[in-house]
C-alpha cells in the first residue's frame, strides 16, 4: 500500500536530512544513494527522481550544509548603545560559542573543504559561501572603523571582516581536530585583545 504523498520540496528536504545522517555516520565516502534511500525509507527510484545521481545529491548536501553551518549571515547580537567594536566582538564570540552546537555539520563542511582541493565545482561553491559570510560582517566592521578611525588606521572594513571570519573558521577547525582543547573563554579573551588593543595598553603600563 503506498504511503502518504508528500510535497516534492518536503520530500527533497527529508532526503537531504537522511543524507546528512548517513554522512555523519559514514562520512562522505560512505554516502551512497542506496544508504540514503534506506535511511529515508524510500526506493532508489524515488531518490533518483529528486537527485538524478550521487553527484547531484553530494552537491545538494553541500549547499544545505553551507546554509546551516558557520557560514550564515552575521547578526548584530549586542545593543545599539555599545561601541561598534564591542558589537563586532559580541557577534564573533557568539559565532564561536555556537560552533559546539553544530560540530557534526562543521566536520562534514571540512570534509567537503578537503574534497575541494581536487573538485572545482565544490571549491567554487565553498569560496562563494565564504565570501558571502565575510561580506555579512562588513556593516559591523565599517561601523567599528568609522567610530574609531585612529585605532583602525590603515585597516579596511574588508580586512577586518577577513580577520573576524578567519577567527571563527580557525576555531571551527580546532573544534573538529582537537575538540578536547576547545576553550571558548580563552578565545573570547584573545578576541577582546585583538579588537580593543587592551594588550598593548597593559604592556605600556
Amino acid at each position: 500500500m503506498p504511503g502518504k504523498k508528500i510535497p516534492e520540496e518536503r520530500r527533497r528536504e527529508l532526503i537531504l536530512e537522511a543524507a546528512y545522517r548517513v554522512a555523519l555516520r559514514q562520512r562522505l565516502a560512505g554516502l551512497s544513494t542506496r544508504a540514503v534511500a534506506a535511511e529515508a525509507g524510500i526506493s532508489n527510484g524515488l531518490l533518483f527522481f529528486h537527485f538524478r545521481s550521487r553527484r547531484v545529491l553530494l552537491l545538494a548536501l553541500l549547499d544545505w550544509l553551507l546554509a546551516e553551518t558557520i557560514l550564515r549571515r552575521a547578526a548584530d547580537r549586542s545593543t545599539a548603545s555599545e561601541h561598534a567594536a564591542a558589537r563586532l566582538a559580541a557577534e564573533i564570540r557568539g559565532a564561536v560559542e555556537e560552533l559546539t552546537q553544530v560540530r557534526g555539520r562543521i566536520g562534514l563542511f571540512f570534509d567537503y573543504w578537503f574534497l575541494s582541493a581536487q573538485d572545482e565545482v565544490i571549491r567554487k561553491r565553498i569560496r562563494s559561501a565564504l565570501k558571502r559570510y565575510r561580506d555579512s560582517y562588513l556593516p559591523l566592521t565599517r561601523a567599528a572603523i568609522a567610530e574609531q578611525p585612529a585605532r583602525y588606521a590603515d585597516v579596511t572594513a574588508e580586512s577586518l571582516a577577513d580577520m573576524a571570519t578567519s577567527f571563527v573558521e580557525g576555531c571551527a577547525l580546532r573544534l573538529v581536530v582537537e575538540p578536547g582543547s576547545y576553550d571558548v573563554k580563552a578565545y573570547s579573551t584573545v578576541l577582546t585583545v585583538l579588537l580593543s588593543g587592551s594588550g598593548q595598553q597593559k604592556s605600556k603600563g
